[in-house]
């Protein structure tokens, strides 16, 4: 793993000795602990400084001997580099394998639609490519099956909007194409039912926002039509709730931003309303916490990019606003970490891509700024590696897309 910044540890040891008579015997330890925190062009570090002063006196020699040492430690932010991709892309997906490597799959670039795949190594940080895809796309979704495999869907290529499908089989490494969705989407949502069916519901298709929505059988490779939502929508979002259901939340349709929030039910393929959102928003995020609540976070609305948050409460269904990011920003990542804390990373902004971080805390409402990515980053994709640790892979830049990945530790 290679810091942002070099880790730079001094470690300065003066010692004063001094004399003087006494008719008792002492030993007095002081210890003083300052923090301050400096920023510098590429992260944050925390400076701690430590000193401890000993002062001994005995009868018997009369002798008092103080020793001061300090010690200065550079500590610096948990933003770390790793190793670059081998194509530089955005709008694509990435996926957590059984065997903890980081599957990274299509997107654009330079102008170009992606069919190309490649695997990330969390022990040896290291990429390898893999078999391509036999369609190029991006702004398509990835799903991990029961069996391990991963389905890609729809999304946007070289000749428009498409509707097929393939899987990635992580064992043989190959791809092969699996049955055709009854809709061309792309930014449609993809969730993994707890019957192993893949919904797939909205996005964009045939020149109209889609309401329509399909379920993959992993059995048979075959798609079959569902319910249709209340309303049209793309760059919505999906969140599987702790009951089975699944969320759908925002997005824009042709009634504009929506606030509309529905459920699914995979027993019946019923949509049923559930309570509006405070605010209508597309491109936001969307994570499920510990507590089984969802938190929607940032997005693009009326007024431009949003910086509000609010919570879902699966047992009421209702919305509740909760604290402001520092940043209004979409096309950000949002990761839940080990601790319980969300961290959302990148996007855009009103000052244009965006490097900044924030990490919001359940238990007090609160958003946290931390230190900036090294690169500021749109559309990216974040993964959760076993080891806790959030992959930042790729995104659109000032220069056009990235290949640089960098590690939340």
């Amino acid at each position: 793993m290679l810091p942002t910044t070099p880790v730079a540890t001094t470690s300065p040891r003066p010692t004063t000795s001094t004399t003087t008579t006494i008719s008792t015997t002492t030993r007095i330890i002081t210890t003083t602990t300052t923090t301050m925190t400096a920023t510098t062009t590429s992260t944050t570090m925390r400076i701690i400084t430590t000193t401890t002063t000993t002062m001994t006196a005995t009868t018997t020699s009369t002798t008092m001997r103080i020793i001061t040492t300090t010690t200065i430690t550079y500590v610096p932010s948990r933003w770390l580099n790793t190793t670059n991709m081998n194509f530089a892309r955005n709008a694509h997906t990435a996926s957590v394998l059984t065997n903890g490597t980081v599957l990274i799959v299509g997107g654009a670039s330079s102008g170009n639609t992606l069919n190309s795949a490649e695997l990330y190594d969390p022990s040896t940080e290291l990429w390898t490519k893999t078999s391509n895809m036999s369609d190029g796309r991006y702004w398509h979704t990835a799903s991990i099956l029961s069996n391990g495999k991963i389905l890609i869907a729809g999304g946007s290529g070289t000749m428009g909007v498409i509707n097929s499908a393939e899987l990635y089989d992580p064992s043989a490494r190959v791809w092969t194409k699996t049955g055709n969705m009854s809709n061309a989407r792309y930014v449609q949502t993809a969730s993994t039912l707890n019957n192993g069916k893949v919904l797939v519901a909205g996005g964009y298709g045939n020149g109209s926002y889609l309401n329509s929505a399909e379920l993959y059988e992993p059995s048979t490779g075959v798609w079959t039509r569902t319910g249709n939502m209340s309303v049209e929508r793309y760059f919505h979002t999906a969140s599987m709730l702790t009951n089975g259901k699944v969320l759908i939340a925002g997005g824009l349709g042709n009634t504009g931003f929506s606030i509309i929030t529905e459920l699914y039910e995979p027993s019946t393929g019923v949509w049923t309303k559930t309570g509006n959102m405070s605010d209508g928003r597309y491109f936001h995020t969307a994570t499920t916490l510990n507590n089984g609540k969802i938190l929607i976070a940032g997005g693009y609305g009326y007024y431009g990019y949003m910086n509000s948050a609010e919570l879902y409460d699966p047992s009421t269904g209702v919305w509740t606003k909760t604290g402001n990011m520092s940043d209004g920003r979409y096309g950000s990542t949002a990761s839940i970490l080990s601790n319980g804390k969300v961290l959302v990373a990148g996007g855009s902004g009103s000052s244009g891509y965006l490097n900044s971080a924030e990490l919001y805390d359940l238990s007090t409402g609160v958003w946290t700024k931390i230190g900036n990515m090294s690169v500021a980053r749109y559309a990216p994709a974040a993964s959760r590696l076993t080891n806790g640790k959030i992959l930042i892979t790729g995104g659109y830049t000032f220069s056009g897309q990235t290949n640089s990945v960098e590690i939340y530790a």
